[in-house]
């Protein structure tokens, strides 16, 4: 009887343990190097299934203030990491993106991708020195790297620190919600 009371009792714990894995955040992956990056956004966690910037046209064109990069339009999404921080579509006053956050913004010509611009956070690693821990890095559709995230961000910090980038974590869609 002790025996089939305790073979219970391990059957619970392992249960316990296994649905308490599930509902966890897993640690970002370590990113290093821009083909880690195009990995991550691609295959590991493909941006394909990120949800759409909130309150934003899916597909919006014209410029921010101070930036001609990223034309004629641009789709911005994110994965869950970063949209379970917002609140009502917006990043609550004072916050930033949790480490782990992942926003790609594909550029279109035409209707076609043409590049995809990629933040991801992880503010402890050392790729991403600048830009509140912010890495940068930019990709044709077949991977080649047109900005590299060894950069760290020059280039780009510039435009993403005017008007409210920097009170929405270097985010500037933020500028494009409705």
């Amino acid at each position: 009887m002790l025996t089939k009371q305790l073979l219970i009792l391990l059957l619970l714990a392992v249960v316990c343990i296994s649905c308490k894995d599930e509902g966890e955040e897993k640690a970002p992956a370590r990113v290093s190097t821009d083909a880690d990056l195009f990995t991550l956004i691609t295959r590991t966690q493909p941006f394909t299934s990120y949800r759409l910037f909130p309150n934003a046209d899916s597909v919006t064109s014209g410029t921010l203030n101070g930036s001609t990069a990223h034309q004629p339009t641009v789709r911005v999404s994110m994965n869950t990491t970063a949209f379970g921080v917002l609140q009502n579509g917006m990043l609550p006053a004072g916050s930033t993106f949790p480490d782990g956050s992942i926003i790609v913004k594909e550029i279109r010509t035409n209707g076609q991708t043409t590049l995809y611009a990629v933040l991801y956070k992880d503010r402890g690693n050392p790729v991403a020195e600048s830009g509140s821990g912010w890495l940068w890095a930019e990709y044709f559709p077949d991977g080649r790297v047109a900005f590299s995230v060894t950069t760290r961000g020059n280039g780009c910090i510039s435009c993403h620190s005017r008007e409210q980038g920097p009170q929405h974590d270097f985010v500037r869609t933020f500028e494009r919600q409705r």
